[in-house]
């Protein structure tokens, strides 16, 4: 719902967790307080995001371009090609909807271990997708837009968080497979939203992609496997010997690769609508109170 009433500087600081005199020195550019770099980001991120004025030289906004502008941001790694697979998806149908909206959509690929340094000028808001925390926080501490993050987990508030309903999966994958099953998955460079995905499963159990080699395929060998992404799906069945196989995947179609493949799918489409959605309402600063957001 969108803010009836200006915000203040009470607001701001109940928000932000901090002083209304921290506020106001944060907001006036004084310098010669002993506030830090920390705390004055999230002032000014939370003042930005309720619509209050901030200095300036703090905005990240071009005042002369006609639409609204998109960063997506995120990483591609060699070794984990059902993770990549579904970010390029995501990124196509963003950039599909974006477009028929009259939105600019501007991709920008970061390193795993990159340390961000020069914000990109004419961004109304960023989607970040699966970046390593560190980076991540480096990076939202030079913006004062909105930031939603994708297949992420940051323990911010000031932050949207979508991300594929893993419960979900899990409760399926225990109704065809037993209780008895391994995972199969790609590494991602969000901890937290890693730990998440295999929170349901002893370590034991899980197998990471990019750890796998050759000959170790033959310690599936027997396993009922859930399998996160159709990529890895078809390289596990076509080297592995397994008891049972089901396949995670957000592809509409996917029996085109094995007619007798089992699946759970989960809605790539949802997740992108949901992210374009919420991100359309915070440009508009219409806020809603919600900011987790878990998708199947």
């Amino acid at each position: 719902m969108a803010n009836e009433k200006k915000a203040t500087v009470r607001d701001i600081a109940a928000k932000a967790g901090v002083s209304v005199a921290t506020v106001s020195y944060v907001l006036n550019d004084k310098k010669d307080t002993k506030i830090s770099d920390v705390t004055r980001k999230k002032v000014l991120q939370v003042a930005n995001l309720l619509n209050y004025s901030i200095p300036e030289k703090y905005k990240n906004i071009d005042a002369r371009k006609g639409a609204y502008t998109i960063g997506v941001m995120y990483t591609l790694m060699a070794d984990t090609p059902s993770r990549n697979a579904e970010i390029l998806s995501l990124i196509n149908l963003l950039a599909g909807r974006f477009f028929r909206i009259g939105f600019n959509c501007q991709l920008i690929p970061l390193e795993s271990t990159a340390e961000y340094q020069k914000p990109i000028d004419g961004l109304d808001g960023i989607i970040a997708i699966d970046l390593e925390e560190s980076v991540f926080k480096q990076m939202s501490g030079q913006y004062f837009i909105p930031i939603l993050c994708l297949d992420m987990m940051i323990n911010d508030f000031l932050f949207y968080q979508i991300h594929t309903d893993m419960e979900s999966i899990a409760s399926q994958a225990k109704e065809i497979l037993g209780e008895d099953y391994c995972l199969v998955i790609d590494k991602y460079n969000n901890k937290r939203y890693c730990d998440y995905l295999l929170a349901d499963l002893p370590r034991e159990n899980v197998f990471f992609f990019s750890d796998l080699e050759g000959s170790d395929y033959s310690m599936l060998k027997g396993k009922k496997v859930l399998v996160y992404g159709m990529q890895l799906g078809m390289i596990i069945r076509q080297n592995s010997k397994c008891k049972d196989l089901v396949v995670v995947s957000g592809e509409d179609n996917p029996h085109i690769y094995f007619k007798d493949l089992k699946t759970i799918h989960y809605d790539i489409e949802k997740k992108a609508n949901l992210t374009m959605n919420i991100m359309m309402n915070a440009i508009e600063k219409k806020f809603d109170v919600k900011h987790e957001y878990k998708v199947f």
